[in-house]
């Protein structure tokens, strides 16, 4: 096992999988603490961002509840009681469903998509001054994780 601790220079294969579920973990810890600690002025949670961003993106038409189950990878139970904290501040409505009115779906407040959006913005902006500039992470390199993560995903789904 390697002892060195320079992983930019060692290949890959001289990595040790603990060292690279370190550093795995460890920069998930970093990432979330940068989101974390910016969503807390909007009265947000990472989870909640994440649930309020997939509400976002689907439109006027809305989002079943177990769909955005199955996109946050986690129990109807929690996105159940997410769904009412988000309602309760005005976040997002419940719609009937126009085929069957047994169907809630959840989509964004017309008045609190500007709000979603800018979020958005200024968290991207945040990210990009705390993490990617300081670090010296480029858009290609960014874009690469990015692709591995989404790949990984579509990987462990099938």
């Amino acid at each position: 096992m390697p002892k060195s601790t320079n992983f930019l220079q060692t290949d890959i294969s001289q990595i040790a999988t603990y060292q690279s579920g370190i550093a795995q973990a460890s920069a998930h810890r970093i990432i979330n603490r940068i989101v974390s600690d910016y969503l807390l002025k909007h009265g947000l949670t990472a989870m909640q961002w994440f649930a309020l961003g997939t509400i976002y993106d689907a439109g006027n038409e809305g989002i079943r509840l177990s769909d955005l189950t199955r996109k946050l990878s986690t129990t109807l139970p929690y996105v159940t009681n997410m769904v009412a904290l988000l309602e309760s501040k005005g976040m997002i409505r419940k719609i009937s469903h126009s085929g069957d009115s047994r169907i809630k779906l959840v989509s964004v407040a017309p008045k609190y998509k500007r709000t979603v959006e800018s979020i958005e913005r200024e968290l991207r902006d945040h990210m990009r001054t705390a993490l990617y500039e300081t670090d010296g992470i480029s858009r290609d390199e960014l874009q690469a994780y990015i692709a591995v993560l989404y790949k990984i995903v579509r990987q462990s789904s099938l």
